[in-house]
């Protein structure tokens, strides 16, 4: 299969990642924000699937994540967080993201965390609450630029994942690619990565410009914010 994208450090594939991935061989380090079947308005795909019909889509991808990838960190939809568990197993750990501006109502609570699921060993001490971390979910007080992405994951948070879990020589894969945030911090941090894209319009956007630009949050670098204002504070996390 042909790569839609590929430099020196990063491979872009575009199409299902399933069938991609049957065709990739190695191992890889995962880190992917999958959709979460909650009716947002991707670009072709359909994020409203049947129940039974989006978790057997998961249980496909998931199989071949686990060929691939010794070590994984996924960002699972808390509405499907338990089969999630389930399908990747007893032995992952959940690693707890909490902000303290008001979040979105569901159900009669105000959101106030979201999780990652992981098999990783961290590569050096790191707790399991991540505090401080940008997320979508601070609605007023997210202040990365999300590219009118309906599913962007930041870069805040896919810093933290590759510096404190996964192994620098291995190459990483987001099967889910997005607006190519895995792609554009592993570039930054020198890192090889392979990112899988559905929708085209979005494999565009990666090639022509997320691989073009250098600002970017991790927690060891100084970020530029959408609004201009300085990158967040991330004293207590370590």
């Amino acid at each position: 299969m042909n790569p839609y994208y590929q430099d020196e450090s990063v491979t872009l594939y575009h199409g299902d990642c399933r069938e991609v991935m049957a065709s990739l061989s190695g191992e890889f380090f995962v880190f992917t924000d999958p959709p979460y079947n909650v009716g947002k308005e991707y670009k072709g795909w359909n994020d409203s699937m049947p129940e039974p019909e989006y978790l057997a889509f998961c249980a496909e991808w998931i199989e071949q994540v686990k060929r691939l990838a010794p070590e994984v960190c996924i960002y699972p939809p808390s509405k499907y967080y338990l089969s999630y568990w389930n399908m990747l197993g007893k032995e992952y750990k959940q690693i707890v993201l909490p902000w303290t501006p008001e979040g979105a109502i569901r159900g009669g609570f105000v959101n106030q965390y979201a999780s990652l699921l992981t098999n990783a060993k961290p590569k050096e001490r790191v707790k399991d609450v991540w505090y401080k971390v940008q997320m979508q979910g601070m609605g007023y007080f997210f202040k990365e630029n999300n590219f009118d992405h309906p599913g962007y994951t930041s870069e805040d948070l896919t810093g933290r994942v590759l510096r404190y879990l996964a192994s620098p020589e291995i190459p990483v894969l987001d099967p889910f690619g997005g607006t190519g945030t895995t792609a554009r911090i592993a570039k930054n941090m020198g890192r090889k990565c392979v990112t899988i894209e559905y929708s085209e319009q979005w494999c565009e956007f990666i090639a022509k410009n997320r691989m073009a630009q250098m600002s970017f949050f991790t927690p060891s670098n100084t970020a530029r914010t959408r609004q201009g204002q300085a990158a967040p504070n991330f004293e207590g996390f370590e």
